[in-house]
């Protein structure tokens, strides 16, 4: 029997077999709003449902982020001009999730390479 593995929108390693669970696509979670984006990156399980993350990015709206005429809440890199991109929302959720018990009231983040400064505005948040 031959098992084939699939990189899922959060970046793990799935097997395609009788036993695995589903596997979530990333462009599921787009949304016509911030507010829909980010409950649809709860229902898929990328971000954790009332947690730090969820209000931060409930918070920070992707559209102050992008360009004027792009997709802010589609679940895809969006341009932001000089040939740079903003990341997909289901990437930026996955980062939060990943340092979110680090990032305490009071708490430095250093973000190097930061383009948007969405990711960051983020971190403010939950610190």
């Amino acid at each position: 029997k031959a098992t084939v593995s699939v990189l899922n929108c959060v970046g793990a390693l799935t097997s395609d077999s009788a036993s695995a669970s589903p596997i979530t696509m990333a462009w599921m979670c787009s949304g016509g709003s911030n507010a829909e984006l980010v409950r649809n990156l709860v229902r898929e399980g990328v971000v954790s449902r009332g947690g730090k993350v969820e209000a931060a990015m409930r918070a920070v709206d992707r559209c102050h982020y992008c360009r004027k005429h792009s997709h802010p809440y589609q679940d895809s890199p969006q341009p932001i001009g000089y040939d740079q991109t903003i990341s997909a929302p289901h990437m930026h959720a996955t980062c939060l999730e990943h340092v979110k018990d680090y990032l305490r009231p009071g708490a430095r983040v250093l973000d190097c390479g930061s383009g948007s400064g969405y990711l960051m505005g983020c971190f403010a948040e939950m610190v």
